[in-house]
């Protein structure tokens, strides 16, 4: 009867997981709430049919585990050192001024000391499950913004290992009992140093020892058992150091990323991650009672402001020192706002130790809790944020007819996607004027950079096109991604300005016809090479009225 009761919770989980996910991804509201919810539905608060929380929170941890060494898996050694020396020093600086504020603002409450930077280190650190979890479902983990945000959020998963060491070490002394801080810091500091060599240091060279005869005997489960085992090694190892499992799991990752088994490792273990986390975003909903939220809403919901837009700004405004762009630095402030898993670890360690009162524990947990819950919504602010502050940035219709003065017999581009980049590529090659328009300001903000005359706008609105001196052009280009938007850009372009060429990107043969039918003199199918094979047009049209 017990493993029927087992497999019955089992059941309930599994179900809740489908219908919840399935109807919140059906309203837009992605996977992540969905897991929440049906944590909290079938948890003790809810409808209680899972009662072992714990014993389904150790499983989920795995999730966390599996997600970092996924991620260790596209990022080998070498680009580690290239790419992160700065941001490292950011998310250094965002931990230790983080923590320094919230531990201020709770001494300002009159909390004792002890626990005031037990609480500064917990609410320090953001979500790497949830942030990881939306930029890789959103394609940014490579984007600078992505490479930025993991950064900081490493350097957070490394200072969970020295925080849990001072949670439980003034735990100690407030009772006490136990060795100096001093000294516990710095047997954890030896400590991770020993696990860092012998993981960094010796793992490069076993692993490819190891996997080489498994990957010999080519029985697919035997791999994934191998796969299996180097992961939970590696984070258990790191955890006895004193550092995170999901730290030993990315470092197991990056040791795998240099050797050619990679993208097997990868496949095998998809399937474990996107269960596991699942189960981790459903504990954090089982551990959000209704009843503590509603009582205490008139603290909690002034704690959770204070929380998100503090952390933002503070993030935001190192960030910017740190030389990121004001866009950039202020969606990477909103993102990182909340609280993190982590952060139920520390206060766990320092409820147990006695260092936090009870309800000031419930009520960092409820906190904690719902900053994670309004991620998604945190990541959707922040890109509207970071659109917003590049299009005040990138200048108005007039600024356009200033930089574009001194054009004459130029190119026009609509839209500077990928063709659009092409076409301009090679009339710069070729010493070729042109101004070009776009309605996305990142990549308005990136070709300004980079010195090219690419603006903001739309480039078949009549007062763009007056800013742009269409009148004075030569050619024009539709480089549009979108093929109603190509067809209604040639059409009015043609009915405007009837002696100038247009040339256009056609997304198929049938939509090719109907931008010719429409004037288009010269129409490349999508499956050409449109931005080569236009650009040269542009030449060969140029060099033969230079001719006539």
């Amino acid at each position: 009867m017990e493993e029927l009761g087992y497999l019955g919770q089992v059941i309930v989980v599994l179900l809740a997981a489908v219908v919840f996910v399935v109807a919140f991804k059906s309203l837009g509201l992605g996977a992540i709430l969905g897991y929440l919810a049906a944590g909290a539905a079938i948890g003790p608060a809810g409808f209680n049919f899972v009662t072992d929380v714990h014993a389904v929170g150790a499983l989920a941890e795995l999730g966390v585990v599996f997600l970092l060494f996924m991620v260790g898996l596209e990022l080998p050694l070498e680009r580690i050192r290239v790419t992160f020396g700065r941001i490292f020093a950011l998310g250094a600086a965002q931990v230790v001024a983080t923590a320094a504020a919230i531990a201020g603002v709770a001494l300002l409450f009159g909390l004792p000391g002890a626990a005031a930077a037990v609480i500064g280190g917990g609410l320090a650190l953001s979500s790497t499950a949830v942030v990881i979890r939306l930029l890789a479902d959103a394609g940014g983990i490579s984007s600078r913004l992505g490479r930025t945000a993991f950064g900081v959020l490493l350097v957070q998963d490394i200072a969970v290992g020295p925080f849990l060491v001072i949670a439980v070490a003034l735990g100690h002394q407030a009772a006490g009992q136990g060795t100096g801080l001093g000294e516990a810091l710095g047997l954890a500091a030896l400590k991770v140093t020993v696990a860092l060599l012998a993981i960094l240091g010796l793992g490069r060279i076993v692993l490819r020892h190891v996997f080489w005869p498994v990957a010999a005997v080519r029985e697919p489960e035997v791999f994934a058992a191998m796969t299996l085992l180097v992961v939970l090694c590696t984070a258990i190892a790191t955890r006895l150091a004193g550092l995170s499992l999901g730290f030993g799991a990315f470092l197991a990752g990056m040791l795998l990323a240099e050797t050619h088994y990679r993208h097997q490792v990868a496949a095998v273990i998809q399937p474990f991650r996107a269960l596991l986390l699942g189960l981790f975003f459903m504990t954090v909903g089982m551990s959000l009672a209704p009843e503590p939220i509603i009582d205490g809403a008139y603290v909690i919901v002034p704690l959770l402001a204070a929380l998100l837009l503090g952390k933002a700004a503070l993030l935001a405004g190192l960030a910017r020192a740190f030389k990121l762009p004001w866009a950039q630095a202020l969606h990477l402030g909103i993102l990182l706002a909340q609280a993190g898993e982590f952060a139920f670890v520390l206060f766990g360690a320092a409820l147990a130790t006695g260092l936090l009162a009870p309800e000031v524990g419930q009520l960092l947990v409820v906190v904690t809790g719902l900053s994670m819950v309004a991620t998604p919504w945190l990541a959707r602010l922040g890109r509207i944020v970071e659109r917003r502050v590049e299009r005040a940035g990138l200048g108005d219709v007039d600024s356009i007819a200033q930089d574009t003065v001194t054009l004459k017999d130029h190119v026009v581009i609509a839209g500077f996607g990928r063709v659009g980049q092409a076409v301009a590529d090679g009339l710069t090659a070729a010493g070729v004027p042109f101004a070009a328009a776009d309605l996305d300001p990142h990549r308005v903000t990136q070709a300004r950079q980079r010195g090219l005359p690419v603006f903001y706008g739309d480039a078949t609105e009549p007062e763009v096109l007056e800013a742009l001196h269409v009148e004075r052009a030569q050619t024009f280009v539709v480089a549009l991604d979108d093929p109603k938007a190509a067809l209604q850009a040639v059409a009015m372009i043609t009915y405007i300005f009837p002696e100038l060429d247009v040339f256009a990107r056609a997304q198929d043969d049938e939509h090719a016809a109907e931008l010719i039918r429409l004037g288009a003199e010269l129409v490349v199918p999508e499956l050409a090479p449109t931005g080569r094979q236009l650009a040269g047009s542009i030449l060969e049209a140029r060099a033969a009225k230079a001719g006539e």
